[in-house]
């Protein structure tokens, strides 16, 4: 590894020991995307990530400037566990009615829609109420109040009262 190079490792290194709590192990690879970028890679240790990587990649457009950090990245590598692919909730539920005809639980889709009902009923100890939908629809976030653009324009005609000159003019006098 040249001395550039082993610059760049030792500045990625320093970057990754302080954003990541020493969450990362060996270099896997160092590559120059582009002219002036370059890529560091380095295994992940984090909990739970295995098969991961860190990235920290490294900018340079000036070879008479020394590099900068512009990003750190955690990335999964080919080896990585990964979140399972979404599925709607439209085909789930087609799945989980087809599951309760195959039991013999529920003969028709109304049949398995009710039983369905019937466990969310028993997992839930509350029904959701008017309030709750409501809420559900607006954030529960009021919108702000109209009250600062009233006081800042009775501000502004008190600070402009006070800048007339004319109008001290009949108290001294």
């Amino acid at each position: 590894m040249s001395s550039k190079a082993s610059k760049l490792v030792d500045q990625a290194t320093s970057a990754l020991e302080e954003f990541s709590e020493g969450s990362f192990g060996k270099l896997i690879s160092q590559v120059e995307e582009t002219k002036g970028v370059v890529e560091v890679r380095f295994e992940s240790t984090a909990k739970g990530y295995t098969g991961w990587q860190w990235v920290v990649t490294l900018t340079q457009p000036d070879k008479r400037k020394a590099a900068t950090v512009a990003e750190i990245n955690m990335l999964a590598g080919p080896d990585a566990q990964l979140a399972p692919e979404w599925v709607p909730w439209s085909e789930r539920l087609k799945e989980f009615r087809r599951q309760l005809r195959e039991e013999g639980r529920a003969k028709t889709d109304a049949e398995a829609d009710a039983l369905i009902n019937e466990m969310g009923s028993v997992v839930s100890d509350h029904e959701v109420g008017d309030a709750t939908e409501q809420n559900s629809n607006d954030g529960g976030v009021e919108p702000p109040k109209k009250t600062r653009v009233r006081k800042r324009l009775v501000k502004r005609e008190q600070n402009n009262e006070d800048n007339d000159p004319d109008a001290g003019a009949d108290e001294d006098n």
